[in-house]
């Protein structure tokens, strides 16, 4: 039989959830994403244009980022987790021909995830620039 935990117990262990997924900008700078970019790119293109998930796994691929392409799964899972925590919103789209389709919108709360996910790149490539001008200096 399990251990049940009380509502006090369940609510601190969700907010501990909860930091842990702020993007921690200390960390990232250290270790790099965890995810592949999946998140500020697909911030990126909600951002610079709503689009539906068949059409946001086509565009992944063609932004200038290291490393695979995330599969369409990884990108419909990030979307989900996007929606959840407020990043970003969707609503059905019913054309004239085909299925409807979910479109995602970013939300004022994922441009500011955005906006922390350029100021920690840029800390990350002034790091990387500072370690290859030493690698330069050593010769």
């Amino acid at each position: 039989m399990g251990v049940r935990m009380s509502g006090l117990q369940a609510k601190e262990k969700k907010r501990a959830a909860d930091e842990d997924s702020v993007l921690d900008h200390e960390k990232f700078i250290r270790e790099g994403p965890q995810k592949r970019f999946i998140e500020p790119r697909l911030l990126y293109l909600i951002k610079k244009s709503p689009s539906y998930g068949y059409q946001l796994t086509e565009d992944i691929g063609n932004l200038p980022f290291p490393g695979p392409i995330p599969d369409s799964a990884a990108v419909y899972r990030m979307l989900r987790d996007l929606e959840k925590t407020g990043l970003a919103c969707s609503e059905w789209e019913h054309g004239e021909a085909g299925p409807s389709k979910r479109v995602y919108s970013i939300t004022p709360q994922g441009e500011e995830r955005l906006d922390v996910w350029v100021q920690a790149l840029g800390a990350r490539v002034k790091m990387l620039n500072d370690f290859i001008s030493l690698c330069k200096k050593a010769g």
